[in-house]
């Protein structure tokens, strides 16, 4: 608790949300007591250090949950690296072994984050730090409040069981339901603070976490609140290897090209292998190039060879920004709820609004929509649509699990890795990341041996 409390103190202001004005410069005071969290001077440090560690836990600390996770998603192709921005062979291949292995890091963070969150909570409320009169209306609690949220849904997307502060293990949806009721707390405080930008947040993100609760009627009206433009995203920061932006520096070429969209979904490759669909629509969403220097990726994919490089042109920034939420994704969960129920109709009207938005690299038009004759062709669209949406914004590897349990009907574009190289062949892909040794060791109330089960897709 020190530990997080110091860093929380010690936070600089590198890491901001774009929406919404992070607060203040934060002069290191360096280790304090612990009283002193409880000033006002403070408060925004407490707020500004759990998104610090959110955005360090996405897509920071040199790989980050966004990273981990495009490789059991197949986002990504991994090139070999094992070094520096790259993984072991097993994780290169999608399977993160239990007991942590290769997201204990991502682990620590997030719970970081969250808990930074909630125990800025306690102490302006339950302590006292924020006058009860200014509670109700307090900005910086509906902040407090909305990272803790996001937080939580972070863990319950990645992780299928939860802990909480030293407890014992928990179903992973005990994450969602968390979520949701910081999300609706937030909702209160900005609506009584009249910060209509702070609400829309709290909106967006309890939207987000009702999908998994299966909510759907309340997530489908929290959705139709947020406007098309909304966009909420964390700032990374170059000025720290904790907040560079992993995803862009592990395939910048400076000199990392530790991953390759070859052979992709969206990127070129063996004929029968890969989609080649940026190539054949020209959709700026999942943009990629050849790199003017490099030919290959770093190292050797094992079982393949020198595996050749096709840089994503998503992220171009090492201090680029990280979507949490937006608004075409509120669209598409709106295009979901009616799915569940059965009118694909208008699902689909949904969906192309979503697409059509956008202009072809190729043909400087709007992209074409797509054209269902049944619900379940419509299901394949609405999953197609938001794999494409939120490319390599650390959604896609939660998507794939939610589908698989809810037995979501249509066909899932998934790439034939297996014809590249033996390690998919011969290992099962993850699919959401196991309680890390770790906290096994640490916490009396974890047992060393956990139900596998959920964690392996067929």
């Amino acid at each position: 608790m020190n530990r997080i409390q110091k860093r929380a103190s010690a936070l600089f202001a590198a890491v901001v949300v774009v929406l919404l004005t992070a607060g203040c410069d934060v002069t290191n005071p360096g280790p304090v007591q612990d009283a002193f969290l409880n000033q006002p001077a403070s408060h925004q440090a407490l707020v500004s250090g759990s998104l610090r560690m959110l955005a360090v836990a996405l897509a920071g600390n040199g790989d980050g949950l966004a990273y981990n996770g495009a490789l059991p998603a197949r986002e990504i192709m991994p090139g070999g690296q094992t070094g520096n921005h790259g993984h072991d062979v097993l994780v290169q291949a999608g399977h993160f072994i239990d007991g942590g292995g290769g997201v204990d890091a991502e682990w620590g963070n997030t719970q970081q984050a969250r808990y930074i969150a909630e125990n800025a909570i306690f102490r302006f409320i339950d302590e006292g730090a924020i006058p009860a009169a200014q509670q109700r209306s307090s900005k910086l609690l509906a902040q407090a409040y909305n990272w803790a949220g996001h937080a939580s849904r972070l863990l319950g997307e990645h992780w299928c069981h939860a802990v909480f502060d030293g407890g014992s293990v928990e179903p992973g949806s005990k994450y969602f339901e968390r979520a949701e009721a910081h999300f609706t707390k937030a909702i209160e405080v900005a609506s009584a603070a009249g910060d209509t930008q702070l609400r829309t947040v709290a909106t967006a993100g309890r939207a987000q976490v009702r999908v998994w609760l299966g909510k759907w009627t309340d997530a489908a009206a929290d959705a139709k609140q947020v406007a098309d433009n909304f966009r909420l995203a964390l700032k990374m920061e170059d000025i720290d290897p904790d907040t560079r932006h992993a995803l862009y520096w592990a395939s910048a070429g400076i000199p990392y090209a530790a991953y390759t969209t070859w052979n992709t979904l969206y990127g070129d490759g063996t004929q029968g292998i890969a989609g080649k669909y940026y190539s054949t629509t020209g959709d700026p969403r999942v943009r990629w190039g050849l790199h003017p220097k490099l030919k290959v990726a770093n190292a050797s994919l094992s079982g393949y060879g020198q595996v050749p490089f096709h840089q994503q042109l998503k992220h171009t920034s090492p201090s680029g920004e990280m979507r949490l939420a937006g608004g075409t994704e509120m669209r598409l969960i709106e295009a979901e709820a009616l799915l569940v129920k059965n009118d694909w109709q208008g699902a689909m009207a949904l969906i192309n609004a979503v697409r059509t938005k956008n202009v072809s690299d190729k043909t400087k038009q709007a992209l074409q929509a797509w054209t269902a004759t049944s619900a379940v062709e419509a299901w394949r669209f609405l999953k197609r649509e938001r794999g494409i949406e939120l490319w390599l914004e650390g959604r896609r590897f939660g998507d794939l699990r939610r589908w698989e349990d809810a037995k979501a009907p249509g066909t899932l574009d998934w790439p034939n890795f297996e014809a590249v190289s033996n390690i998919f062949r011969e290992n099962k892909r993850s699919r959401c990341f196991s309680i890390p040794d770790g906290e096994r060791d640490a916490n009396p109330n974890v047992p060393q041996e956990i139900d596998t089960k959920p964690l392996w897709a067929p």
